[in-house]
């Protein structure tokens, strides 16, 4: 563990096959969990074992320690699938938003948001084999968020609260509001006299976190960062994931260029390629064109999320060509 900022921890939960997870312990007399990363036995176990150095740091201080709530910021199963497990053993109070608590709370709500149609969600043409390949795809990807995130639902949270209120943490105001982007619930956590910002997934250190149908949305993703810009006071960002973010102002910006790039690369690519049109799978080749087949397969998700979003703005076409959707300049 590590304290990030006087009364915070951080505790990193490795992840299998999965990138690592950042827990935050705001410790005090009425403190909080913020995120409740993986739920397997081994991550767990891990987060006990730094979560009791905390209490043992705080005794040999004779300094109040109690956590009493836990909250995630979203609903991936690598946010939410330790909060059963974490409360149940440390007695603490579960609360989400509504959103989330409804997406989490079985099998079938928390699929549904996974479940994307082809021709909607990412550009390609219904074949028989494609729907094959849907099938096996959705069932490959509960087996992994049930062996490698632990996955564990929750259909009982103790109390829901609205995604923009006011919540007492150590007697102090945190301001819990909606930020969606990355998935459609995200909400965020803001302490403007600290000038402290959890920022859950949509703001990380290397500038870039997955957005991807069907849950993504990149003009809702480019509001939120607009509104973070917009906190007063903002001074510290803890992202869910890797480093903390000592130049908010700098990273913030940094995004919101890099989501422009994104856009100029897709239209010089159709440019270039006026008369026969692109495919998201044809930009993918033309940006990446040495990359390995998973980069390949994370780039095509935002790929196609900003091929639709150029589309709403009038600036591209498609049209269907020998069963592939294909890309215009208006």
């Amino acid at each position: 563990m590590k304290e990030v900022y006087q009364g915070i921890f951080l505790i990193e939960e490795k992840g299998r096959f999965s990138p690592s997870d950042n827990i935050y312990v705001i410790a005090g007399n009425d403190g909080i969990i913020y995120d409740a990363g993986y739920g397997s036995k081994k991550a767990l176990r891990h987060f006990f074992e730094e979560f009791n150095q905390i209490l043992n740091y705080y005794e040999k201080q004779n300094k109040k320690f109690k956590i009493t709530r836990i909250i995630a910021s979203h609903a991936h199963s690598d946010h939410f699938s330790g909060l059963l497990s974490v409360s149940d053993t440390l007695g603490l109070k579960i609360i989400l938003t509504k959103k989330i608590a409804k997406t989490i709370r079985d099998k079938v709500s928390f699929e549904a948001n996974f479940r994307g149609d082809d021709y909607e969600d990412f550009l390609r043409i219904k074949t028989t084999v494609r729907k094959i390949w849907n099938l096996l795809r959705r069932l490959g990807t509960h087996l992994f968020f049930r062996s490698i995130h632990g996955l564990t639902y929750l259909d009982h949270p103790d109390e829901i609260i609205d995604e923009n209120s006011v919540i007492l943490i150590n007697g102090e105001p945190w301001n819990i509001f909606s930020s969606p982007g990355h998935s459609p619930e995200h909400i965020s956590l803001y302490n403007e006299e600290k000038g402290i910002l959890f920022s859950g997934d949509n703001v990380l250190k290397m500038q870039s976190t997955w957005l991807g149908p069907p849950e993504s949305n990149i003009t809702d993703y480019i509001e939120t960062i607009e509104k973070l810009q917009k906190l007063p006071k903002l001074k510290l960002i803890l992202p869910a994931h890797g480093e903390i973010i000592e130049n908010p102002k700098d990273t913030l910006n940094a995004i919101l260029q890099r989501m422009k790039q994104r856009e100029k690369q897709i239209l010089q690519a159709i440019n270039k390629n006026l008369d026969k049109g692109l495919s998201a799978d044809d930009i993918i080749k033309l940006i990446y064109p040495n990359s390995n087949k998973f980069t390949r397969m994370i780039a095509r998700d935002w790929i196609v999320l900003t091929l639709k979003l150029l589309e709403s703005q009038k600036k591209l076409k498609r049209e269907i060509v020998k069963k592939k959707i294909l890309f215009f300049l208006l």
